[in-house]
């Protein structure tokens, strides 16, 4: 057995030749201190491909760790492990949730450590190594910051930190203390924080944000998610994910595109029941797929614009609804409504020229679609207006031989393909008006438009250049509709029969949701 000894001195008042010694061929033991020393006896094993150089970088040299401070808690003992992994995605796994757990543990109180790596036998003046030090979080090559706001006004602040030279960690609560109950809940949130740090990670990045979206209101009110992660090919991707009582945002950057998405519940007074947001979510998860296979979009980054839609809508199923959520006249108002909160929300592929031949040709996939809610009047004389919106743009080369892979070049025997180009519209509006809570008027019109156009290339000339188009439109007075099943439903409640009213409109929003094919929208 080779014995690793693990010091962890106070960087700035112990000798800087304590810390961690790691040889490429084998772990080598420190030099002895004063200091606390704990024996982790492991197996003999074969060099590891992650150990660090002289400067601090991976390869065949050896470094040791200068600790910022004393202890052998699992947070630090979790740092020792991973601060010896390349990738931030090994750096980071189990280190949020750690973390976490520690500050919610020990009541709020400040946690900082960090662990910076030196060439072996090299010592340095404690001003420079707390330089060093404060650089590790300053310029960190990877990162990952988390705020959360409790309901009395503190803040909470956590932030993850890796860079060649070494790993930092820190968390805080500031502008108050936390109760007994938001340290609870802070505790029960590491595995969420976790799972949305390992997501962000991954390759290609999923987002798996679970409780985090679904926070105790009268605990916290708000909440950040920051990420900058390199991937393994050296590629940077952002994330930003923003929530607070009123609105949410969420952005992810990455080689393969964008994501952007914004919600805004305007009070939370026309969000409809669960059930029917459910409904509504459902019917665009499918328009995205079909957004996604119509304009041969990737569908692992689709993957994630819909788990970002899907999950940023369950941010409702915990929020306080509203005063006036169930007046008469806005449960009235409701019944030709999606129910979800107003968003914008878009999807942006990277650009790509494959086609050196016809460098116009651009690969790409753009699609947005948004919901916009206006509401005039008062109490008892209300008019509200809801739009939605929805925009494929996508080109894409395709190879005329299925069997063999599409290589483009200055050859003009490469230039065998089908040039695609989409350009799909669609739109929706719905109007419900109320006089004296009595609705006066219930509209709906739908509108959808399609264009293709391919143009068939063999050995570089021109074969064919086709452009097919399609569109619908159809506008809908439903107020008669409406006024017979209200009625039906207050005959049924009042012959003691629970109303069904709510599952009755959700089978008929396909006449008034946005449908992007001409071919669904029907008389």
């Amino acid at each position: 057995m080779n014995p690793i000894s693990v010091n962890l001195p106070q960087m700035l008042t112990q000798p800087a030749t304590a810390g961690v010694s790691i040889r490429n061929a084998e772990p080598v033991a420190a030099t002895p201190t004063s200091n606390t020393n704990v024996d982790l006896s492991q197996a003999n094993r074969s060099p590891a491909p992650d150990t660090y150089n002289r400067n601090g970088t991976l390869g065949d040299g050896q470094v040791r760790y200068i600790w910022e401070q004393d202890g052998i808690d699992q947070l630090s003992m979790r740092m020792l492990s991973a601060v010896q992994s390349s990738s931030a995605a090994s750096r980071f796994q189990g280190l949020g949730a750690a973390l976490l757990e520690q500050l919610s543990t020990n009541g709020g109180q400040r946690i900082s450590q960090s662990g910076l790596a030196i060439a072996l036998g090299t010592t340095g003046e404690p001003a420079l190594l707390g330089l060093q030090q404060a650089r590790l979080r300053q310029y960190a090559s990877d990162s990952v910051t988390f705020t959360l706001t409790s309901a009395s006004g503190a803040t909470v602040s956590l932030g993850l930190y890796s860079s060649d030279n070494g790993l930092a960690v820190d968390a805080d609560v500031q502008g108050g203390s936390l109760s007994a109950d938001e340290l609870k809940s802070l505790a029960a949130l590491a595995d969420s924080f976790q799972s949305a740090v390992d997501g962000l990670t991954a390759e290609p990045p999923t987002l798996q944000l679970g409780n985090l979206v679904k926070l105790d209101p009268s605990l916290f009110t708000g909440m950040k998610l920051d990420a900058s992660i390199h991937t393994a090919s050296g590629s940077l991707q952002t994330f930003a994910l923003n929530i607070d009582d009123q609105t949410r945002s969420l952005s992810l950057k990455s080689p393969s595109g964008e994501v952007k998405m914004h919600f805004d519940t305007q009070g939370g007074a026309l969000l409809g029941s669960q059930s029917q947001r459910q409904a509504a979510v459902a019917n665009y998860l499918e328009q995205f797929d079909a957004a996604q296979k119509r304009g041969n979009g990737d569908e692992k980054m689709m993957g994630l614009f819909k788990d970002a839609f899907r999950q940023l809508n369950s941010v409702d199923d915990t929020g306080t609804q509203s005063a006036r959520h169930d007046l008469p006249s806005n449960r009235m108002s409701r019944l030709l409504l999606s129910g979800l909160a107003d968003f914008d929300a878009s999807i942006n592929q990277t650009e790509q020229q494959i086609n050196p031949m016809h460098r116009e040709e651009v690969d790409h996939f753009d699609y947005s679609v948004s919901q916009s809610t206006s509401l005039k009047g008062g109490t008892s004389n209300l008019t509200v207006q809801q739009d939605q919106q929805a925009t494929l743009k996508a080109a894409w080369h395709k190879g005329l031989n299925p069997l063999t892979e599409l290589v483009l070049s200055l050859d003009s025997k490469s230039q065998n393909y089908r040039y695609h180009e989409v350009d799909d519209q669609a739109s929706s509006s719905t109007r419900l008006a109320s006089a004296n809570n009595r609705l006066v008027e219930a509209t709906a019109t739908q509108q959808a438009s399609k264009q293709e156009r391919v143009r068939t290339y063999q050995e570089a000339e021109l074969l064919s250049d086709v452009t097919t188009t399609s569109d619908a439109e159809q506008s809908r007075n439903l107020l008669d509709m409406l006024e017979d099943l209200i009625g039906q439903d207050r005959q049924a409640r009042r012959m003691g029969i629970a109303s069904s009213l709510e599952q009755q409109l959700q089978a008929l929003q396909p006449l008034w949701l946005l449908q992007a094919d001409p071919a669904q929208i029907r008389e």
